[in-house]
């Protein structure tokens, strides 16, 4: 009696969640199907993703790479629905220090002076007064966030193995090519949809790589 009652409420939740869920759970373990590297001694990563996505989509997935550790990243697509080739792009965010500087002038009523370094006087034997300006270069060090693309699978070519030698955090762009109409150009018509899963995987480090 239990057992029907969980396939009734199983059954109830795949009706409310529509399609899009019920696709994202096809997709849930899709990951699993792409070329792995276990050959080489690679192990799965905990930071991969699998999903359903459009062609034309781009997302961003942010993982972490911890030092000593090599990674090996690819992506796969269920190519019925998505044709082409994922592309990836690895990018990391670099605060980058760098000196800020502001002129500030400052004015100040001073008395005038003659060549003797005394003190000058009107006819009512008043002292006479001069607007002294000064200025000053203040340095402040500031940081900015740049962008350093570490790799372009369009570009580059070929799959990403690398090792880091320092903890890091890595950010992924996984862009699903468009579906190409008519004269070339991307048409709303003919896109679809499939899954795309972002293989991550480690092992403890050999090979050489980017070092800053």
């Amino acid at each position: 009696m239990i057992m029907k009652k969980l396939q009734i409420i199983i059954v109830i939740v795949l009706l409310f969640a529509g399609p899009t869920a019920i696709a994202q759970m096809d997709c849930f373990k899709f990951v699993r199907s792409c070329d792995d590297g276990r050959r080489e001694g690679f192990l799965f990563n905990g930071q991969s993703k699998s999903g359903q996505f459009d062609t034309g989509d781009t997302t961003e997935v942010t993982m972490v790479a911890y030092k000593g550790m090599d990674y090996r990243i690819t992506a796969c697509a269920n190519e019925q629905d998505i044709p082409g080739v994922i592309q990836l792009r690895i990018i990391e965010r670099i605060k980058k220090p760098y000196w800020d500087e502001q002129v500030i002038s400052e004015s100040e009523e001073m008395p005038m002076l003659d060549e003797y370094g005394d003190e000058m006087y009107d006819d009512d034997d008043e002292p006479m007064m001069e607007v002294i300006t000064t200025t000053k270069t203040v340095k402040k060090r500031r940081y900015k966030m740049t962008e350093q693309v570490r790799y372009d699978s369009k570009k580059d070519g070929g799959e990403f193995s690398f090792t880091s030698q320092m903890t890091r955090k890595l950010h992924i762009e996984v862009i699903v090519p468009g579906t190409i109409g008519e004269g070339g150009l991307a048409a709303e018509e003919f896109v679809s949809s499939g899954c795309v899963g972002l293989l991550i995987e480690h092992r403890k480090g050999i090979l050489n790589g980017f070092g800053q």
